[in-house]
């Protein structure tokens, strides 16, 4: 799992497959959607292999400014738990609503990356 949040390639099993990533602290993370058209750029501010990792949004929609996202890893029985969280969003109004279903859709398709090998990367229908 872990691979699969921090490495270009796993990154782009699920996630995106336009995505420039190196898993370093300080390094920037570039994920594009609908062809390059909205751009997300996260810089890595916190990586422990096999434990956790967070994102503080450098760009990305006007309410993410501020963000943070967060991947806390553990270990439990036949597997690893995830908790996922997005830190600081300033309001539910705008486009939290949407916001929350993406997330949930891409929390999903690594879900079916991690079990399968096949993931659903790329826009969430709308």
């Amino acid at each position: 799992m872990y691979a699969a949040l921090t490495e270009q390639a796993g990154l782009a099993s699920w996630w995106t497959p336009d995505v420039t990533a190196q898993p370093r602290v300080g390094s920037v993370a570039e994920f594009r959607f609908r062809g390059g058209q909205y751009v997300t750029r996260m810089q890595i501010t916190a990586l422990e292999p096999g434990r956790n990792l967070e994102w503080s949004v450098v760009q990305g929609a006007p309410e993410w400014a501020g963000t943070t996202v967060s991947w806390d890893l553990t270990p439990v029985e036949n597997g690893t738990r995830l908790r996922f969280a997005h830190h600081n969003y300033g309001s539910a109004a705008g486009s939290f609503g949407e916001v929350t279903f993406n997330w949930a859709w891409y929390l999903i398709s690594l879900k079916e990356y991690l079990e399968t090998g096949q993931g659903r990367p790329g826009d969430p229908p709308r």
